[in-house]
């Protein structure tokens, strides 16, 4: 069987972390089993629409290397969107009422009948989940109006694109229900549902788009690697993905199963997220992580810091994401404002004038890890002095990347404080 997945978001605002997780367990599946991603916009109510939504759903996907493989359209894929499907909504409606499945009242609306019997999902992680026929009344499929509602309109497309798996939120496992005796009404297999935990705030509610949920967008614009968003994210909807180290995607396809999903509600860790944001950057090459340092550091007006940039890199290792390490580095290009200054201080100071004078103007980190050993001073003195900091980038990497005249600068200024 080919696996066919969608992503179904309603453009009510911008993908946050709890959306994202769906869409990337989604694009797990389908990478460890072959098949198709499809993007599918739930647009039909167009009270709840945010003006760009859609497009800038489409943005954060592409960012964290989601690839949809099919469109309305040829060419790079567009999301398929609800609102212009309706005539095979309403068709589907209309064909239930003709075969009785369905009823139109009065108002021209139509419903599916509650159910006469508990509804069973057999959810691909959880095993069989029962669903009392109480909480099952009748379904509406179009309003009054005569829109479509949502669980027509998921049910008709599924079927129509053949969906072979559909994996959600558990706050969905009703709507499974639902839309199973839908299935049952228009005489169809349904697909298998599996339901992911429900990413939820310090708070213990669930996130949303509108309750102030870190978002995708926020994320980027942090310049968090997208291989270390989807990582966190991945491990959070897919327990046994926390036995690996950090991964691309790929490797992470692996080992994501969709029989043992998470459960229950889940957070998201920032320590985690800080933890695996260091290890996907150890992941690139060191000309990777100077091109991505060296154009933020651009983009914020910091040109000309090559050289700088390629002999710090060895020492950006706590750095979390790209900024974070383009601030490392202009914490050592910046000119220091050191206060406090104490009697190492000025003994750093006066030791590092006469000992830096005689050496080339610049130097590598191993002759610069010699001055150090050779100065006689406490290295947390010699780093405030350069710096005005109590920790940062390994010092002889610092050294190395300041030229002899700035280091004696920055020494004479702390020689020459009253």
């Amino acid at each position: 069987m080919t696996v066919r997945v969608r992503y179904a978001p309603a453009p009510t605002g911008d993908l946050h972390e709890g959306g994202a997780m769906v869409a990337v367990a989604n694009d797990l599946l389908r990478r460890r089993h072959g098949g198709a991603f499809v993007l599918r916009v739930d647009d039909t109510n167009d009270e709840r629409l945010a003006e760009g939504a859609v497009e800038r759903i489409c943005r954060d996907l592409a960012w964290l290397g989601i690839v949809v493989d099919e469109g309305p359209d040829d060419g790079p894929h567009a999301p398929y969107r609800q609102s212009q499907r309706l005539d095979l909504h309403l068709a589907l409606a209309e064909q239930l009422v003709a075969t009785g499945m369905a009823e139109r009242l009065l108002d021209g609306a139509i419903v599916l009948p509650g159910a006469t019997q508990d509804v069973t999902i057999d959810d691909c992680s959880r095993g069989p989940i029962r669903i009392p026929a109480d909480e099952l009344d009748r379904t509406v499929l179009v309003r009054s109006d005569g829109r479509p509602t949502y669980h027509l309109a998921t049910a008709a497309d599924d079927h129509a694109m053949a969906i072979t798996h559909v994996v959600r939120g558990e706050d969905h496992i009703v709507n499974s229900a639902r839309q199973l005796l839908l299935f049952t009404a228009m005489g169809v297999e349904p697909p298998a549902y599996a339901h992911l935990p429900i990413v939820v705030g310090s708070d213990g509610a669930k996130l949303s788009g509108r309750s102030g949920a870190l978002g995708v967008e926020v994320l980027r614009e942090q310049s968090w690697l997208p291989a270390a968003v989807v990582d966190w994210l991945a491990r959070s909807a897919c327990p046994p993905i926390t036995a690996l180290p950090a991964a691309p995607a790929d490797v992470l396809a692996e080992s994501f199963d969709v029989a043992h999903l998470g459960h229950g509600t889940t957070r998201l860790d920032p320590a985690l997220l800080s933890t695996l944001g260091r290890d996907h950057l150890a992941l690139l090459s060191a000309s990777e992580r100077i091109t991505l340092v060296g154009d933020r550091l651009a983009a914020q007006g910091s040109a000309n810091l090559e050289r700088v940039i390629e002999t710090l890199e060895p020492g950006l290792g706590e750095a979390a994401n790209v900024q974070a390490a383009a601030d490392l580095i202009m914490g050592i290009t910046d000119t220091p404002n050191l206060q406090n200054v104490g009697e190492g201080e000025r003994a750093a100071a006066v030791a590092l004038v006469a000992m830096r004078a005689p050496l080339p103007d610049l130097i590598d980190s191993e002759a610069a890890a010699v001055l150090l050993s050779e100065l006689g001073v406490g290295k947390r003195s010699v780093r405030r002095v350069l710096t005005a900091a109590d920790h940062g980038i390994p010092l002889a990497f610092v050294l190395a990347a300041l030229s002899r005249d700035e280091v004696i600068t920055r020494a004479q200024a702390v020689v020459d404080l009253p």
